[in-house]
């Protein structure tokens, strides 16, 4: 009996024990909630599939409905600008028929704060040009609003006859921060008659910045007149800051300039106080010197060398000399000298026959140099007595032996016993 009641109570452990019931229970709630909990998951995913996939298709019918109409815009926008391009390729091809120009030009070099003059002091003068040489020109056109503007020194570099608008506009230079408007003044003007001169314009900045290192003036045309009107520039030039005017070298030095404005002669330096101490003071004197006892004065400058010395006398030498002449006659011999105004040898008159120094052989200007060194220990207190008129000697209101200096005739025989003199009057 003890057995049966055993097998019966499940001793065999095959039936769930009543202890472990609880614990299943929660197991399996907390399983079947994992598996609600997913399948919300999905459908949430599902739902955010769904969404983005309706939105893509609404953004892509959206463009793909917006294609023909940007389309049509693109082509109709590239029609209106067909005549402008059509413009561009004749304006490249064909220089239009108008065009301003700058009748005279400016210096080399320009300086800051300075009123802007043409080179010969003159203001600048601008005026329309009609390629077509007609006068039928409207009125418009002739009074038209002009305004000058600072362009790049490397603007049309090629000297093209002609260029477009935009290349013209892009060279254009602006203004530096801090620094303020490049040029200023009255840079507005209007035709008259087709012409219009500037006079009232001043750089502020010099042209060290650009890329050339110089600018450019250009001019165009302010209101819309219907036709190409092309522009009109300067030749390129360097603008400088003023405070280095005061020890500028001028490109073509003149004769009343100080001795220090010569190239390689610093002011107050060793070569311009060597100068100074010889008496050489101006370019004038310098020449004078130069011409009359070369040897003389390369001592005083011993210091420079070579290179030195050839690019202060070549720098010189652009001098222009004037047309006063100062004569010398070899008396006994039918010949007259003719030297400039810093005794440079310029020619010899013979049996009134004018021959320029260059044009004799190197025989005979051995010659007349030797002459001319007579002439140099002989003149004190010249006046000019003749000008150069049409390539020859022309005397100024008085005969030539009233007006020149004659070799006495005992000095000339003294002379007669160097070297050179007994031959002298085979040389013409």
């Amino acid at each position: 009996m003890p057995a049966k009641r055993l097998l019966e109570g499940g001793g065999g452990g095959d039936s769930p024990s009543p202890a472990r019931s609880p614990a299943l229970k929660k197991r399996c709630r907390s399983f079947d909630l994992e598996i609600r909990g997913c399948r919300h998951l999905e459908e949430m995913v599902t739902n955010c599939v769904q969404r983005v996939e309706a939105a893509v298709e609404s953004v892509i019918e959206s463009a793909i409905s917006r294609i023909p109409e940007a389309v049509t815009k693109a082509i109709t926008g590239y029609l209106s600008r067909a005549p402008s391009l059509c413009r561009t390729v004749v304006d490249q091809n064909q220089p239009p028929r108008y065009k301003l120009r700058f009748l005279n030009g400016l210096s080399n070099e320009i300086f800051t704060k300075k009123g802007i003059r043409a080179a010969n002091g003159d203001p600048l003068k601008i005026c329309l040009e009609d390629n077509n040489q007609q006068e039928n020109n409207s009125h418009r056109l002739l009074s038209a609003k002009i305004k000058i503007v600072v362009l790049d020194g490397d603007f049309n570099i090629d000297n093209e006859d002609c260029w477009i608008l935009e290349n013209f506009s892009r060279h254009i230079v602006r203004p530096r921060d801090k620094i303020g408007a490049v040029l200023t003044g009255e840079l507005e003007l209007s035709l008259k008659n087709g012409k219009a001169d500037l006079r009232d314009a001043t750089f502020i900045d010099n042209s060290k910045f650009t890329r050339s290192g110089k600018f450019r003036l250009g001019v165009m045309v302010v209101d819309e007149l219907g036709e190409r009107i092309l522009e009109g520039v300067t030749e390129p030039f360097t603008v400088k800051d003023r405070r280095g005017e005061g020890s500028q070298k001028h490109d073509i030095p003149s004769l009343d300039d100080d001795v220090w404005r010569l190239q390689k002669i610093s002011k107050d330096g060793v070569f311009h106080e060597a100068l100074k101490g010889s008496g050489i003071f101006s370019v004038k004197d310098f020449l004078t010197s130069y011409y009359k006892d070369e040897h003389t004065l390369r001592k005083v400058l011993k210091k420079a060398t070579k290179l030195v010395w050839t690019t202060i006398v070549d720098h010189a030498k652009k001098c222009d000399p004037g047309k006063e002449l100062y004569s010398f006659i070899v008396e006994g011999h039918d010949v007259v000298l003719f030297f400039n105004c810093f005794y440079r040898i310029v020619g010899v008159t013979s049996s009134d026959q004018y021959t320029p120094f260059k044009n004799l052989d190197q025989r005979m200007q051995g010659r007349v140099e030797q002459w001319s060194k007579v002439a140099y220990e002989t003149w004190t207190n010249l006046q000019p007595d003749y000008v150069m008129d049409n390539g020859k000697p022309r005397p100024i209101n008085q005969s030539i032996s009233q007006g020149s200096i004659m070799l006495e005739p005992k000095f000339m025989q003294g002379h007669q016993q160097s070297k050179y003199c007994p031959h002298a009057c085979h040389l013409f």
